[in-house]
Order: structure tokens, then C-alpha cells, then sequence
């Protein structure tokens, strides 16, 4: 029996579209600049992959994978890229932990100092290792004084200024991160494990790393994508081994115009980040979709 003063059916449908054509303007905005930054410019780079002298072909990927320096510089990107994730998570890990077991006052200012780094430009804090790491720096002066060395040392230009550069950027992401979740940790659960005798490694593996794997697992892999993304740091702190495919695919925009080349690239490495994405979440228990769904907020 219906209510005499209950909304006609038609009436019922009216509010509904009207409420689904709301809904719909308010995110259009969000679906063009999706669509405009993000989908057309991939869709434009994976044509632009797969020509070469106006013809469509798998070239370019062929010489992607077995033309120098092409193959060299995708290991290098690669192996840098996993060095600088495996020492950014080795120092974020325990800051996190240690700042989620303070006082909510206390870690929110250390968060907002460990913050406070981003604020810098990438570009100054490189320019800042170059003053550092330099022949005539203030490092090579203290170690000289010290009488650790008897003449400076060659810092700049190797491998090892790139990597911390990239550490130091990328540490104050992955800390903050992690710190919500680990700030979530049900201790009355860890606590019940040690009493009824549980080892600590036991604990540690069975009832703390369960309720961190999510945000340790997503913090590594946003590491790991950033970090093979860099271009500033290998380019100023680098020498000629330390190419990055960043700097390859510059090369062949700017230098040899090839713009197909460096397309390939970029596409290439986006299917790679993608698999190495799928296989860690799937090694780690971690859901591929919520993942997905955690990098994108």
C-alpha cells in the first residue's frame, strides 16, 4: 500500500537522473584532466613506439633491447633503481617504526621537519652534494685536515653521489608513507603473541609484518618508481656509466630527435615497472587492485 504523501514513482526517477546528471559534472572535470594528461599522452607515446620512418613495426623495440647503449642503460636504470629502494626502505623502516611508538605531538614534528625537505628544490639539494663532494669542498677539507687522505678524493662524478642524492629524496616519502599504518598497529595483539610465548621473530613475522606488508610493500614500490624516473641527479652527480633512461630518452629528443626512440623507452619502462609492480605484490600477499587503488590517492 502506498502513502498518499509518498513521491510518485516518476517523480522518484526525476530526482534520481537529476542527482546522476549533478554527479556526472562534478567529476567531468576530474575525467578530462585524467584523460588529457594521462591517457592521450600514453596512447600518443605507444604509436609513436610502434613507427619508425613513417612505417608501424616493432623496431624500435628491437633496437631498444639489443643496440648499445639502449641495454646498458636500462640495466643501470634498473640496478641503481634497486639499490637506492633497498637502502631508502632500510632507513625509513625503523624511523617510521620508531616515530609510530611516540607521542602523537612529538612524530607529527618530526613529520613536518622530515617534510620540510621536500620543500627544497631537487635542483638546489644536488647543486648542495656538488658543493659538498667537490675536489675543493668542505668534505675533502675535513678529511685532508683530518690526515685520512693525503689528497682529495674524486668524489663527484660516480655512482655513489647519485645514490644518496636519490636516498635522501626519496627516504622522507617512504617514511611518511609507512607511518600511518604502523601508527595503527594493534599492540594488544603483539603483546598476547610474547605472552603466550611467542619468540620474538615469530611475533615479528606473524602478527607485527601482517599489519605493515600493505603500506611497506606500496612504499617500496613508489620508491622504486620514482627512483627510476630521476634525471637531474645522474645527469650533474653522474659519470658516463651512470646513464639512466631518463637521460637516454632526453638524448634522443633534444640531441638526435627521435622521438620514436624515446617513446619506446617510455613505454618500455612502464611495462617494466608494471611487471616488477605485479610480481613484489604478488611475492607479498598484496592485492594487485588495492594497490593500485592506494598509489592513486
Amino acid at each position: 500500500m502506498i502513502r498518499e504523501n509518498s513521491p510518485a514513482p516518476s517523480d522518484l526517477s526525476h530526482a534520481l537522473t537529476r542527482q546522476a546528471v549533478i554527479g556526472l559534472l562534478l567529476v567531468l572535470p576530474a575525467i578530462f584532466l585524467v584523460v588529457s594528461i594521462v591517457v592521450v599522452p600514453t596512447l600518443y607515446a605507444l604509436l609513436a613506439s610502434l613507427k619508425n620512418n613513417g612505417e608501424w613495426t616493432l623496431a624500435n623495440y628491437l633496437t631498444l633491447f639489443t643496440t648499445p647503449p639502449y641495454p646498458n642503460v636500462i640495466a643501470n636504470t634498473m640496478w641503481i633503481s634497486l639499490i637506492v629502494t633497498a637502502a631508502t626502505m632500510l632507513l625509513s623502516i625503523p624511523l617510521a617504526m620508531f616515530l609510530s611508538v611516540q607521542p602523537a605531538r612529538s612524530a607529527t614534528l618530526v613529520l613536518v621537519l622530515i617534510s620540510a625537505s621536500l620543500w627544497i628544490s631537487v635542483l638546489v639539494k644536488i647543486y648542495a652534494w656538488q658543493v659538498l663532494l667537490a675536489r675543493n669542498g668542505p668534505l675533502n677539507a675535513l678529511l685532508v685536515e683530518a690526515g685520512l687522505v693525503s689528497a682529495p678524493v674524486p668524489f663527484l662524478y660516480s655512482r655513489a653521489p647519485v645514490v644518496l642524492s636519490m636516498i635522501q629524496f626519496l627516504v622522507p616519502y617512504a617514511t611518511m608513507m609507512m607511518y600511518a599504518s604502523m601508527r595503527r598497529v594493534d599492540w594488544d595483539l603483539i603483546t598476547a603473541a610474547r605472552s603466550l610465548g611467542g619468540q620474538i621473530w615469530f611475533v615479528a613475522a606473524e602478527v607485527y609484518w601482517p599489519q605493515i606488508r600493505f603500506s611497506v610493500v606500496t612504499a617500496a614500490l613508489v620508491v622504486f618508481m620514482l627512483a627510476t624516473s630521476f634525471y637531474v641527479a645522474p645527469a650533474l652527480l653522474g659519470g658516463p656509466g651512470d646513464t639512466m633512461i631518463g637521460m637516454q630518452m632526453h638524448s634522443d629528443l633534444v640531441n638526435r630527435h627521435d622521438s620514436g626512440m624515446a617513446a619506446t623507452a617510455g613505454v618500455a619502462l612502464s611495462a617494466i615497472l608494471l611487471g616488477v609492480s605485479w610480481v613484489a605484490l604478488k611475492m607479498a600477499g598484496v592485492s594487485f587492485t588495492r594497490a593500485a587503488g592506494a598509489l592513486s590517492r
